[in-house]
C-alpha cells in the first residue's frame, strides 16, 4: 500500500509538471515564391478571394449559443470583422507574388474572375490559425481543398522587428505558394481556356439563350467544357464583355472599400491578437491543469479512504491518510479556483473584442445618390448590382453609374447648443424691420 502511495505522489508531481507548455515556435519560417517572368497578359488568371466564412452562424445569435461560442474562445464580432482582414490580406498576398492578373475580394463567387478562392475560419485566437480553404477555377477544376494552419510565436508581435509581416503570414504564404506552383504547370494553352471558359460562362449568365450552349458542365465531375467559341466581332458577345468590365469596375471601387475596412482593422485587431494569444494559452494551459488537479485530487482522496480502510490503525497510518485526504482536497479546490481564473481570462477577452468592434468605423457606399451602409450585407448590394446590370445588358446601354465610397462619421453625443441671437424667431429678437 506504501508503494502505492509513493507512486500516486510521484504521477501527481510529474503531471502537474507536465502542464506547461515548452515549445519553441520559429516565427515566419515560410517565404513567399515570387515570378520572376514575365507572363502574357492573355494568360494572366484574374482572382477572386471571397470573404472568408467567419464559422459563426448569421445574424442574431440566441444567448445559449453565444455563450458556447465565448467558451470556446469564439467572438462573434471579431470573427465576422476577421473575415474581411485576412481575405483582404490573402488578396495582397497573391498581388504581390506576381503571378496573377487582377487579384480581388468579393462578397460572393463571381465569373468575373478566372478562379475563386474561398476560405471558412475553423480556429483563430492569436496563438493559432486553422483555415479550410478551396480554390476553383472557372473550368470546375480544384486547385486547392484543404487545411491550412499554424501556431504563432510571440516575437512574431514583434512590428518592429517585423514591420510588414502579419503574425498569420506563413499561412497565407503557403496559400500563395500552392496555387503558385500549380500555376507554373498550366500550358499556355491552359491558361487561355480557362479565361476563355469565365468570358462564355458570364455572357450565358446575361444572355443565355444566345450563349447558353457555348461551354458544357459535365456530370457529375462538373468540369466545363468548351463547345464552341462565339464568332470573331460578334456585337452580341462584346455587348456583354462590356458588362464584364463594367461588374469589374464595381468591383475594384468595392476593393477600395474592403482596403479602408482593412487600414481602420489593422491596429486595433493587431492588438487584439497579441493579448488574446497570451490569454488563449493561459486559458488552455488553466483547462490542462484544472483537469489534472481534479483528476488527481479525487484519485488522491480514494486512495486516502483505500489506505484508510486497509491500514492497521496505527499513528503513522493515520498521519499517512490524513495527509492524502488534505492533498485531494487542496488539488481539487485549487482546480476549481483555476477554473474561476479562465472564466476571468474569457471575460477580458469578451471585454476587449467589445472595444474592438467599436474601433472598426461603419463603411458607406454611395452609388448614385443611394447610401448603402456596409455592415456584412455586402451580398445584397452585390446582388442589386447585378441585377441593374442585367437591366443595363437588355437596354443596351453604356451607362456606368458614379460610385463614392467614405467612412461614416463616428456618432457623437447630442448636445443642446446655446441660443444665440440669430437662432431666435424674429419677433423674439427685439429687432425692427
Amino acid at each position: 500500500m506504501r508503494k502505492f502511495v509513493i507512486s500516486l505522489l510521484i504521477m501527481s508531481a510529474v503531471a502537474l509538471a507536465g502542464c506547461t507548455s515548452t515549445a519553441v515556435l520559429v516565427p515566419h519560417s515560410v517565404q513567399l515564391v515570387s515570378e520572376i517572368n514575365t507572363v502574357p497578359e492573355e494568360e494572366l488568371l484574374d482572382l477572386g478571394v471571397v470573404v472568408f466564412n467567419p464559422g459563426v452562424p448569421e445574424g442574431e445569435i440566441d444567448r445559449e449559443t453565444l455563450e458556447e461560442l465565448i467558451d470556446g474562445g469564439t467572438f462573434v464580432h471579431i470573427r465576422r470583422t476577421e473575415a474581411r482582414f485576412m481575405a483582404v490580406h490573402l488578396r495582397d498576398t497573391l498581388q504581390n507574388s506576381g503571378h496573377w492578373g487582377a487579384v480581388w475580394v468579393t462578397p460572393q463567387e463571381s465569373l468575373s474572375a478566372d478562379m475563386n478562392i474561398s476560405a471558412e475560419i475553423l480556429e483563430s485566437d492569436g496563438s493559432r490559425l486553422r483555415l479550410q480553404v478551396l480554390a476553383q477555377d472557372s473550368t470546375g477544376k480544384i486547385w486547392i481543398d484543404g487545411e491550412y494552419g499554424m501556431d504563432t510565436a510571440a516575437s512574431a508581435y514583434n512590428r518592429q522587428r517585423y514591420p510588414n509581416r502579419d503574425p498569420y503570414q506563413d499561412v497565407f504564404y503557403s496559400i500563395a505558394n500552392d496555387l503558385a506552383l500549380i500555376r507554373r504547370g498550366l500550358s499556355s494553352e491552359d491558361a487561355k481556356n480557362i479565361r476563355t471558359v469565365s468570358q462564355l460562362r458570364f455572357a450565358g449568365q446575361f444572355s443565355p439563350e444566345a450563349f447558353g450552349d457555348y461551354v458544357h458542365e459535365s456530370r457529375p465531375t462538373g468540369i466545363y467544357e468548351l463547345q464552341r467559341l462565339p464568332a470573331l466581332g460578334d456585337p452580341q458577345f462584346e455587348r456583354t464583355m462590356l458588362v464584364r468590365d463594367r461588374e469589374h469596375l464595381f468591383i475594384e471601387t468595392l476593393n477600395e472599400h474592403y482596403v479602408d475596412f482593412y487600414q481602420n482593422s489593422i491596429d486595433s485587431y493587431h492588438g487584439w491578437r497579441e493579448f488574446a494569444r497570451e490569454e488563449s494559452i493561459a486559458i488552455r494551459e488553466l483547462q490542462s491543469s484544472a483537469r489534472w488537479r481534479t483528476g488527481l485530487g479525487v484519485a488522491t482522496i480514494a486512495a486516502s479512504i483505500l489506505y484508510g480502510a486497509n491500514s492497521e490503525g496505527d499513528f503513522s497510518d493515520r498521519v499517512l491518510r490524513d495527509a492524502l485526504m488534505y492533498v485531494g482536497v487542496d488539488m481539487i479546490r485549487t482546480g476549481r479556483m483555476r477554473r474561476q481564473e479562465k472564466q476571468l481570462h474569457t471575460a477580458s477577452l469578451e471585454e476587449l473584442s467589445a472595444s474592438f468592434d467599436e474601433e472598426v468605423k461603419p463603411m458607406v457606399v454611395e452609388i448614385e445618390g443611394t447610401q448603402h451602409r456596409f455592415t456584412g450585407t455586402a451580398d445584397v448590394q452585390y446582388e442589386e448590382w447585378r441585377e441593374l446590370l442585367r437591366e443595363l445588358y437588355i437596354a443596351e446601354t453604356g451607362f456606368v453609374p458614379e460610385v463614392d465610397i467614405y467612412t461614416e462619421p463616428l456618432a457623437v453625443d447630442e448636445v443642446e447648443p446655446e441660443l444665440t441671437e440669430s437662432d431666435l424667431p424674429e419677433e423674439d429678437s427685439g429687432i425692427e424691420e
